[in-house]
Order: structure tokens, then C-alpha cells, then sequence
């Protein structure tokens, strides 16, 4: 997927209404440890498929039947969500593995244990590509956010509330860029086929 695809759909995520504690039912509670910010309430269907296929959202609650509860989503802006489980084959292969693939020699390591001078190699870059995008993302959010808060002084009525929810997403856009910014330098530096070190980013939480 493209990264202008993926930001599009961050923002949409982001959009969406957030969820709150009332909205769980029979006796659910959110998550512990989530920030409030990644829960979020959705009724477009289509939207909410397309969002858990690209594991950027956890389906956490969905109504069955006649129900009148909330679809309840937990985004995951570095779009790591937790992939939907498939049911096994029955013929001793991983679900989602190559055919001809068997469940020990999918379990197997794929190559050696990086040495010390390759992992501080690989962070260095890391680091480094991650504060490029920081900044390449913050700047235009920046300016959306200084641009917005201008024109709060200045308006009244409907305009005044409509500025105040746009400020509401830009300033989630803005929390969301740290964790957007790792995935991206992840993607960058596994996309440099130069760089040897990158072959042991399996071993880096994302």
C-alpha cells in the first residue's frame, strides 16, 4: 500500500468518534494500558473491514444480529494490529505459509543472530531515518495547528465549532505521528536493499 494511502486511512481512523467506557456492553471494559485516543466507535461497515485487513485496527466489540451495541475498533497507527487468525489446513502447514512449507521449518530461524556492531548499525540508521520523518510529517501539522488556533480569536457560531473539531483532529494527527514516523523509517530502511543490516529488523518491536 502506499504511504499517502496509508496516512489517508490513519486520518480517517482518527476521525472516527471516540469510544468510551459507556459504549462497551455486557460487561466489557476497555482494554487496560490503551490510550483512550485509539478507541474509537464505527458504523461504516466497509471502512471497518478495510481497516483490520490492513492491520490498522483490532475489532474490539461488533454487533450480531439485532443488537443495538456499539462496533467498537482499537487503532493501531503503526499498523501492527494483531493479523485475523485463519483456521488451521489440517496438512501440517502454518496458516498463511507457502504451500510445501511444514509447521517446524516455519518455526525455524531464518538465519543467524546479528552481531553487536550490525544491531548498532541497524538502530543508528533507524534513529536517524525516524527523525527525517518526524520532521518531513510535523512541519505541515505544525502550521495546521498554529493556522487553526488563529482563526479560533477570529470566528463565532457554527465556524467557530466547526474550527474547534478540525483542531481536534489535527492535534490526534499530531500524537499519532511519533508512533507513524517509526513505521515509515521501518519501511524505509527495509526497502534499502544496500543496507545488509536491515535483514535483522525481525528482532526490533515496531
Amino acid at each position: 500500500m502506499a504511504e499517502s494511502d496509508r496516512q489517508r486511512l490513519l486520518e480517517r481512523a482518527l476521525a472516527l468518534p471516540r469510544a468510551h467506557e459507556t459504549d462497551f456492553y455486557g460487561g466489557r471494559r476497555p482494554p487496560e494500558g490503551v490510550d483512550p485516543e485509539h478507541l474509537r466507535v464505527i458504523s461504516d461497515t466497509s471502512l471497518r473491514t478495510r481497516l483490520i485487513e490492513v492491520r490498522l485496527a483490532e475489532g474490539l466489540q461488533s454487533p450480531k444480529g439485532p443488537q443495538k451495541i456499539a462496533s467498537i475498533l482499537r487503532i493501531y497507527p503503526n499498523f501492527d494490529a494483531p493479523p485475523r487468525e485463519k483456521p488451521a489446513s489440517g496438512n501440517g502447514r502454518l496458516p498463511g505459509r507457502p504451500r510445501g512449507v511444514s509447521v517446524a521449518a516455519a518455526r525455524s530461524p531464518a538465519r543467524a543472530l546479528p552481531t553487536l556492531e550490525e544491531l548498532e548499525a541497524l538502530v543508528a540508521r533507524l534513529r536517524e531515518t525516524e527523525r527525517q520523518v518526524t520532521h518531513e510529517l510535523s512541519a505541515d501539522v505544525d502550521d495546521r495547528i498554529e493556522r487553526l488556533k488563529r482563526a479560533i480569536a477570529e470566528q463565532h457560531g457554527d465556524a467557530l465549532e466547526a474550527t474547534y473539531r478540525e483542531l481536534g483532529l489535527a492535534l490526534d494527527q499530531k500524537r499519532a505521528l511519533a508512533a507513524h514516523a517509526r513505521a515509515e523509517a521501518f519501511r524505509r530502511v527495509e526497502a534499502d536493499a544496500d543496507f545488509a543490516p536491515r535483514a535483522h529488523l525481525r528482532l526490533l518491536a515496531r
